[in-house]
């Protein structure tokens, strides 16, 4: 599928099966947003992500597997800059705690994350996952090869209710009506897990 056709995948399942999420869900950035992005953090980002910001200036929920939520292109550029801070001037891009090409994409609002590979050779253009202590890794699934991919991906995930190809997680909603994926083994435990972003966030860090 193409970023649009995964969006406006999306956006009916959301419309028809989680309201508020569809309402939530951020307009377009323009041009001028996009190239402000790109000047701070000195890269051109690559075109599906321009592609996806230009429907959606990230996507307001948990849209994603592992609940992880789309970054706009001024929080990709607040990310990127605080990332490669001072703190890390000093230290080897081999060694970095986070690389220089690596381009902040999501966030799970718990301190993990997922990255754009920005360098020239086989990885670029691959989605990454960063955990918060651990750095950053890249899984060999289909999925993760590029945003399109992920994106189209995620939508065939909406559509089928879970993501037990990767991920062991099934998709619900709370009492907002807002979607977030459930762990399917704590489900089947009997355990509720919910996950509540702005608290997670608030205890743990956000950037």
């Amino acid at each position: 599928m193409t970023i649009d056709s995964s969006w406006l995948r999306i956006e009916n399942w959301l419309c028809e099966y989680a309201p508020a999420a569809y309402a939530s869900l951020p307009p377009a950035t323009g041009s001028d947003g996009v190239r402000a992005a790109e000047r701070q953090c000195g890269l051109v980002f690559p075109e599906d992500l321009v592609a996806s910001l230009r429907r959606h200036d990230g996507s307001g929920e948990c849209l994603l597997p592992g609940n992880y939520r789309l970054s706009g292109a001024a929080e990709i550029a607040k990310d990127y800059v605080w990332w490669i801070g001072s703190h890390q001037r000093d230290v080897s891009d081999e060694l970095r705690y986070w690389r220089s090409s690596w381009l902040p994409l999501a966030r799970d609002g718990a301190g993990g994350s997922l990255f754009v590979e920005m360098a020239p050779g086989d990885r670029h253009g691959r989605i990454g996952a960063h955990a918060h202590g651990d750095g950053g890794r890249f899984d060999d699934w289909p999925q993760y090869t590029s945003l399109q991919a992920l994106l189209s991906w995620a939508a065939q995930a909406l559509s089928d209710g879970s993501a037990t190809d990767v991920l062991d997680y099934v998709l619900t909603t709370d009492e907002q009506g807002l979607p977030y994926w459930e762990d399917a083994d704590a489900e089947q435990d009997g355990v509720s897990v919910v996950w509540d972003m702005a608290a997670l966030e608030n205890r743990y860090g956000g950037l």
